[in-house]
């Protein structure tokens, strides 16, 4: 019932009822799902799909260039996308209208042009071998294999040159002829001597030489063939100098000695010293050479026409086929020392000689004995030699050497010191009976003679005729010899005994 309060009427509260159960749960089906083998199967079924849509994209990715360069292939800069064989063909005929047939090179040196074409060379493209690696890209392998190398030439294309065939025989050919044209050594001037004209020397001009370097030449015709390009090439050939120059010889053209000698001797003596004179004449000494008296005028025999005469340099009684050509030999020596020649060998005479200064004269003989000079001077040297009549003077002998000037001139003094004589005589037993018959005769032929030492002094001399200065060039000994008595070598006969024979 309701209650009353101070505040009004209360309702009553309501009575709390006991919570409903809660309705039952309904039991769910369980669902069965797919199999691991249908599992399985839809699996291969995806892939399947996948593979043949790959497959078929892969196919129509490559199968338009079956027969065609695939794209990414360049020939020289042309590129070879869906072009066939023959149009690849008919680019490389293209090419070598454009590019092979035209292609020149030119050399040009001394005024001179040389032209090498592509029909010199035998230029041409090697179809094959230049088709050949472009038509591999994306043609090799699988379908998948060349779709994976097209894949690639979309990055990095494939650009050929077209391969070349050449002769690089011909290049060294025309270089070959190139030098020939152009080098050549250089031609010194020349002088000849020819004693007794107006003008004894003529000359020849020297010639400059030319000298090719070409180096690298070949290879750049190559380099040029190679890239298809045109090219020329100036070349400058090396001037050789010769080493002699006409000016040159004229300037050293000057006479250095001059030696006058009155002949000695009967009229054989002065045949062989002109026959001497004459080999001598004419010869030309080059600057490093060696002149021998003995080679120049060859061995003193009476096929070589000397005859036979006395020689004063072996002694007072010595006799031989070319006597007196000691006399040629002297001037040649004198003219020597006075020209400031080297004198490498020279024999003094076994007496002095009465046809120069004592210890000036120079001994020969074909058996042994010569007189050498060497040039040593930077020009050639020339010799004159010849034997006229002065007059009342008789034969005379004139000796000259000419070459570069001499920057000096020279005068020779002999340097004489006595050495005594050998008074106690010598016998001979005049075994031929030339002087004495008898054993009993002593017939003097020869007198003592007086021994010499000699020094050969050479004097420098200026231009006011002052000796600037001196050296010693020759030293020679002349031994005494004691007076000559021949004995015979038979005995007389008894005058006793020759009367009672009679």
């Amino acid at each position: 019932m309701p209650t009353m309060t101070k505040a009004g009427y209360t309702p009553p509260k309501p009575e709390k009822k006991a919570p409903a159960p809660p309705p039952p749960k309904k039991k769910r089906k369980k669902r069965r799902g797919p199999g691991v083998a249908a599992i399985v199967s839809m699996a291969i079924f995806a892939v399947a799909v996948l593979v043949g849509a790959g497959t078929l994209y892969v196919y129509t990715q490559t199968q338009p260039y079956a027969q065609t360069f695939v794209p990414g292939t360049l020939l020289m800069g042309y590129p070879l996308a869906n072009a066939t064989q023959e149009d690849a063909q008919n680019l490389i005929k293209t090419i070598e209208a454009e590019h092979v047939t035209p292609w020149r090179y030119e050399i040009s040196c001394m005024g001179q042009t040389y032209v090498l074409t592509a029909q010199d060379v035998a230029l041409s493209i090697d179809s094959e071998a230049t088709l050949a690696p472009l038509w591999a890209a994306g043609h090799e392998g699988g379908m998948l294999a060349r779709y994976v190398d097209m894949l690639r030439l979309r990055r990095e294309p494939v650009a050929q040159q077209p391969v070349l065939a050449y002769d690089m025989d011909a290049v060294d050919a025309l270089l070959e002829t190139v030098r020939a044209d152009v080098e050549c050594a250089p031609v010194d001037a020349t002088v000849a001597f020819t004693p007794g004209r107006a003008e004894p020397f003529s000359f020849t001009q020297e010639e400059v030489g030319y000298a090719l370097d070409l180096t690298g030449v070949r290879e750049a015709i190559e380099q040029s063939i190679r890239t298809l390009s045109p090219g020329s090439e100036a070349l400058e050939a090396q001037v050789l100098e010769p080493d002699v120059y006409q000016t040159e010889l004229e300037n050293d053209l000057w006479l250095r000695s001059r030696v006058v000698m009155r002949l000695h001797g009967e009229e054989a003596t002065v045949h062989n010293v002109t026959l001497a004179a004459q080999a001598l004449n004419g010869l030309r000494l080059d600057a490093g050479q060696t002149l021998s008296f003995n080679e120049a005028v060859g061995a003193r025999t009476e096929e070589n026409g000397y005859q036979t005469a006395p020689e004063p340099a072996y002694g007072a009684d010595a006799v031989g086929v070319g006597g007196g050509v000691c006399q040629a030999s002297t001037a040649l020596y004198r003219a020597a020392l006075l020209g400031g020649v080297e004198v490498a060998e020279r024999s003094a005479a076994a007496r002095p000689v009465d046809y120069c200064d004592m210890g000036q004269e120079a001994a020969v003989s074909d058996q042994g004995l010569d007189l050498v000079l060497c040039n040593r001077t930077d020009a050639p040297l020339f010799i004159s030699a010849r034997v006229y009549e002065d007059g009342d003077n008789g034969a005379t002998l004139e000796l000259m050497l000419i070459g570069e000037t001499l920057g000096a001139r020279y005068a020779l003094h002999s340097l004489i010191e006595e050495t005594g004589t050998i008074e106690e005589p010598v016998y001979i037993r005049d075994r031929e009976g030339r002087y004495a018959t008898y054993t009993d005769e002593r017939v003097p032929v020869g007198e003592a003679l007086e021994g010499y030492a000699v020094q050969v002094e050479r004097v420098t001399i200026d231009d006011a005729g002052l000796e600037t200065a001196s050296e010693i060039v020759s030293e020679s000994t002349y031994d005494a010899v004691p007076p000559t008595i021949y004995v015979g070598v038979t005995e007389r006969e008894d005058e006793q005994t020759k009367e009672s024979e009679e």
